[in-house]
């Protein structure tokens, strides 16, 4: 039996999306555990001026690729930029850079997407479908091509309780709605835009819905195999446990949560979390790019299934972390209360954001300086709106077809590219990507700890003197009250 390092002996990989959070743990997966592979071929522009060269190098620099550097530096010199965009007409400009490809390529991983929820619907539809559509365009060129990976998401049919491992058609068809996007006005798709979605809640998983309906109608002349990930979350072993590098999803929200921003959360508790490590993700692409030659399938990465976590469960060990572990960036004691009842946390959104960021604005405007708490907790609050739906909801995903790629790998596959989500142990896992968000995301370690648990206590002292306050008050009032009503 073949193993996965084994297949990407000599073979040259091509992948899109490696300046996001999982283009790099792939990347630098691929470097570590396949070290025979021939070239690692990535696509990246040029953004804020700085240049596609710049970029790389930069990604190549941080601390994820720490542990290659030390034990494999020479790995680096098989990193080839190759700069183009994914908006333009022409992904790749040069004929020379467009040629090598077309010659050279064996295995293309397409993971580049827009994963912002309120992204204008023509926005979404040229990055996650039209993008999509010119990768399946130019891998139809290349001559050596064992294996076309797609990265969509197990959200994508988010509008179903049930997800099978299978495509789901759309009353749109992905061309249509590509051409349609070539004519219409962006203020015309503004307009139709809840009557394209349907059921869905935002154009991210519409998109990526249609670019799954595009890439199947591809299987028949490509190798193609599609990975849709549930809520990625931070690497649980590698190559840094706890690794992560943005504030999307669960990040921002436990960051919130952790540092007293946040203090009312809306979620329906007895719901399962369906989150996935990073790296579980990694691999499990690396596999089914070894097998896309076995014909077209699905691999729903997922853990609900086999593994669940309810948030109930994943909100009491994330929010007991900051008081063992707390940060200096909190602002407030971190005591957040989670609630089923909407209403409820519209009422605590309202008392204890809305008032205190109104308060905190008016005494700047008193000190001559730009109000800004207001601005911030909207932001905050628009965020939450946005996760709202997933913590709120249950699916059911089927992962068959990703148990059965994973029971029909070698032994030593296993081993060095696990993906069974029964191997997770949730508590230690919820421990590890806490640690990390604190110390990869807020940039602190334990050298800061006991100065960090001052800091919480004298937080909680602050916060026990204004509920003492506020009952006094409280109680003094409703005192009056009963005075004024008795004479």
């Amino acid at each position: 039996m073949t193993t996965i390092p084994q297949f990407f002996s000599g073979k040259n990989v091509f992948i899109t999306g490696i300046s996001g959070f999982l283009g790099k743990v792939l990347m630098e997966k691929i470097l570590r555990s396949c070290p025979d592979v021939g070239a690692v071929y990535v696509l990246l522009r040029e953004k804020r001026g700085v240049s596609s060269q710049q970029r790389i190098e930069g990604i190549l620099a941080t601390q994820l690729f720490d542990d290659l550097r030390s034990c494999s530096p020479e790995s680096f010199a098989k990193v080839k930029l190759v700069t183009g965009d994914l908006l333009e007409h022409r992904i790749i400009p040069d004929d020379g850079d467009l040629e090598m490809l077309q010659n050279t390529i064996d295995v293309v991983i397409h993971s580049a997407a827009s994963v912002r929820f309120s992204e204008p619907l023509i926005n979404s539809i040229d990055i996650n479908l039209k993008a999509t559509y010119k990768m399946l365009e130019l891998a139809k060129t290349m001559k050596h091509l064992h294996s076309f990976v797609h990265v969509s998401t197990a959200y994508s049919n988010c509008q179903l309780k049930k997800v099978r491992e299978e495509i789901y058609k759309c009353e749109f068809d992905p061309v249509n709605l590509l051409s349609m996007s070539e004519w219409m006005s962006e203020k015309l798709m503004e307009h139709l835009t809840p009557k394209i979605l349907e059921d869905r809640p935002n154009t991210y998983t519409f998109t990526k819905a249609m670019a799954e309906i595009l890439v199947e109608q591809y299987s028949s002349c490509l190798p193609i195999a599609i990975v849709r990930p549930s809520i990625i979350t931070g690497a649980a072993l590698e190559p840094l446990p706890g690794w992560v590098d943005n504030y999307n999803g669960p990040n921002g929200l436990l960051i919130a949560l952790g540092t007293g921003a946040l203090t009312t959360l809306y979620s329906q508790l007895d719901c399962v979390a369906d989150l996935i490590p990073v790296d579980f993700v990694a691999n499990t692409i690396l596999a089914a790019a070894k097998h896309s030659k076995d014909g077209f399938k699905i691999y729903n990465c997922t853990s609900g299934s086999q593994n669940p976590i309810k948030w109930r469960k994943f909100m009491e060990e994330s929010v007991d972390f900051p008081h063992r572990f707390p940060s200096m960036s909190i602002v407030r004691y971190p005591q957040p209360r989670i609630t089923t009842h909407k209403g409820l946390h519209k009422i605590r959104l309202f008392l204890q954001h809305y008032v205190p960021a109104q308060v905190v604005d008016a005494a700047l405007r008193l000190a001559r300086k730009k109000p800004m708490a207001a601005k911030l907790y909207q932001r905050l609050s628009a965020s939450m709106d946005l996760l709202e739906f997933f913590a709120t909801n249950e699916w059911v995903f089927d992962n068959t077809n990703t148990q059965n790629l994973f029971a029909g790998l070698h032994k030593s596959d296993k081993d060095e590219f696990n993906f069974d989500v029964r191997t997770i142990d949730w508590p230690s896992y919820v421990h590890t990507y806490c640690s990390g968000i604190r110390r990869y995301l807020l940039k602190e370690d334990s050298s800061n700890l006991e100065q960090a648990r001052a800091h919480v206590r004298r937080l909680k002292y602050i916060k026990h003197a204004y509920d003492i306050c506020g009952n006094v008050l409280l109680t003094w009032g409703a005192w009056k009250a009963c005075c004024t009503m008795l004479l």
